[in-house]
């Protein structure tokens, strides 16, 4: 990575440390970015990748945006692995699938990346699972004081290409839940025909993955005309129609 582009890198991610708004953007360009990894390769063509102990005891592969970084961890551990690989970010998480990692892990911002959240990146897709809300669960909705940039643009463009949504409204959503903490989330309302969560299934999930980093999204599926919880919310996609079916 060059310096400028590593110095972008840190810049996004200082951000998304104090604000998970600025999340896709850093995800978006760490994963089309080189890395640093601690290790060596042979001549075969495979490597040996140096890793750390976490707080918890367990082994965590560690990764840098550049080798500056990577001086800060060997000021703290002298013996750790000087030597190191520069590797597509993707590559990397592929090579260690199933492992936990962490960026920069001995600088004043850095982020451990889970196996389920790797998974989720590397594959394109976000998960959806279906859930059930009790009738009497108390739910705040409105709109979102803050939306990550590009969200509306990317969901939009996916929604182009499905004809069978009507509209599409993005709304916030807090479910006080007890000891005085709440769930908050996005909450997506997809209005069309039956058959709408099937039909838009995984296309969907890849679209949400990146932005579900920033906060959780919830997506609700209702049919044209009935009641919904995000009603007094101006809705940010309409389906196009044609001149014997327009509005």
């Amino acid at each position: 990575m060059t310096d400028r582009g590593s110095a972008e890198i840190e810049a996004l991610l200082a951000a998304a440390a104090v604000d998970p708004i600025a999340a896709p953007a850093f995800l978006e360009a760490l994963l089309a970015s080189t890395v640093i990894v601690p290790g060596t390769a042979s001549g075969d063509g495979t490597a040996r990748l140096a890793d750390l102990l976490g707080a918890d005891g367990r082994s965590v592969q560690p990764f840098y945006t550049s080798e500056a970084r990577l001086t800060e961890t060997l000021e703290v551990v002298p013996s750790f692995e000087r030597r190191f690989l520069a590797l597509p970010c993707r590559v990397l998480w592929q090579m260690t699938r199933g492992a936990t990692l962490v960026l920069n892990p001995h600088s004043a911002h850095g982020k451990n990346f889970l196996p389920g959240e790797i998974g989720q990146l590397l594959d394109g897709a976000a998960t959806l699972t279906p859930r059930m809300v009790q009738a009497e669960t108390q739910v705040l909705v409105g709109e979102p004081a803050r939306v990550p940039p590009g969200m509306k643009e990317a969901l939009v463009a996916f929604l182009e290409r499905h004809p069978e949504v009507d509209e599409a409204v993005l709304g916030w959503k807090v479910t006080p839940e007890g000891a005085g903490s709440v769930d908050e989330s996005y909450l997506l309302v997809l209005v069309g025909a039956p058959g709408l969560r099937e039909s838009l299934g995984g296309d969907l999930a890849q679209t949400l993955v990146v932005y579900s980093q920033s906060a959780p999204i919830d997506v609700m599926y209702v049919a044209p005309g009935a009641d919904h919880l995000l009603r007094s919310v101006k809705p940010f996609h309409r389906r196009r129609r044609g001149l014997f079916g327009r509005r």
